[in-house]
């Protein structure tokens, strides 16, 4: 009989010849002497025997579904694997929407921020007592126009216990306005009204009154500064010299609405320009976001694309 035993991966030779007592182990000592291998730490025949692989073995669930059959002659298998989804899309979608809503949020509270600026406006530190008679010299060196002043007399701007339409404080008292020349300029350089009616033609009842209280708004003087598309209210011009009094020896205070206002107009300026940039990358993020909405909208309808791999199974 053959000395060598079959095993799936070749023959082994068997030893008959009679093995030496193998050498006892040599413990480790400190000067690190490695020890003598024993004959349990030998590989012995039943050690590598064992029984042969099979192609049953080597068949798994994905081969099976690639279309694998146990027996058959050598096959070509497809492995489909998926590609690119709506996922990645819909991410950024959400991403650039979700920008975009602050950048409109920011917006919107920036130009919010603007009106409460104006109607939060202080009057105190611009309003002059002039008595019963007062010069005005009108100012415009940049040509743009300006906002004039308030001519205020104390009062309530709400009283007519007569209901005929004129505040009481104003009942029998007269304004007028002249130029340097003293010529009545009331017309073309003044608003003069007491009426308690803001529909009135000509009327004052319409101002903002800001914090102003206690006093009543009588003339608006100068009023030479028009929003794109208005006309110009009132004309004066540059150095010109206006004499303000009334014929009821009544105190009159003014009010420089231009030193006023110059402040808020750069305040409003600078958050013009940051409501206009929140609104503009707001509304770009929300075209960016519904343009990758709509790529994955589309990946999703049309199914991911698939790829296929082929091998040869034998």
């Amino acid at each position: 009989m053959d000395d060598a035993d079959s095993t799936p991966w070749g023959a082994i030779e068997k030893d008959n010849t009679v093995k030496a007592e193998a050498p006892k182990a040599v413990q480790p000592t400190d000067e690190g002497v490695d020890p003598v291998p024993t004959a349990t730490d030998q590989a012995t025949t039943d050690m590598v025997e064992g029984p042969a692989p099979t192609t049953m073995d080597q068949i798994t669930p994905e081969t099976v579904a690639g279309g694998y059959q146990v027996g058959a002659n050598p096959q070509q298998l497809v492995v489909a694997s998926e590609g690119k989804g709506p996922k990645g899309a819909m991410i950024v979608a959400g991403v650039l929407a979700a920008i975009g809503v602050i950048g409109l949020i920011a917006g919107a509270i920036f130009a919010g921020s603007i009106e409460g600026m104006y109607n939060e406006l202080e009057t105190a530190d611009h309003t002059k007592i002039v008595g019963s008679s007062a010069e005005l010299t009108y100012n415009d060196q940049d040509g743009l126009g300006e906002e004039g002043w308030y001519l205020l007399i104390p009062g309530d701007p709400k009283a007519d216990e007569n209901n005929n339409g004129i505040m009481d404080a104003c009942e029998n008292v007269n304004f007028i306005i002249l130029d340097a020349d003293g010529n009545d300029a009331s017309e073309r350089a003044a608003r003069i009204s007491c009426s308690t009616s803001a529909t009135d033609d000509g009327s004052n009842a319409g101002e903002p009154y800001w914090d102003i209280k206690d006093a009543i708004v009588v003339a608006r003087i100068c009023h030479t500064f028009a929003e794109e598309g208005e006309s110009v209210e009132h004309r004066c011009a540059e150095g010109e010299v206006f004499t303000v009094s009334n014929d009821a020896n009544v105190s009159m205070s003014v009010v420089d609405l231009d030193a006023m206002m110059i402040p808020f107009v750069e305040d409003a300026i600078g958050a013009g320009l940051l409501s206009a940039a929140g609104f503009g990358a707001g509304c770009c993020s929300m075209c960016g976001g519904l343009v990758a909405l709509i790529v994955g909208l589309t990946r999703l309808g049309g199914g991911k694309p698939k790829q296929n791999v082929q091998f040869q199974i034998h």
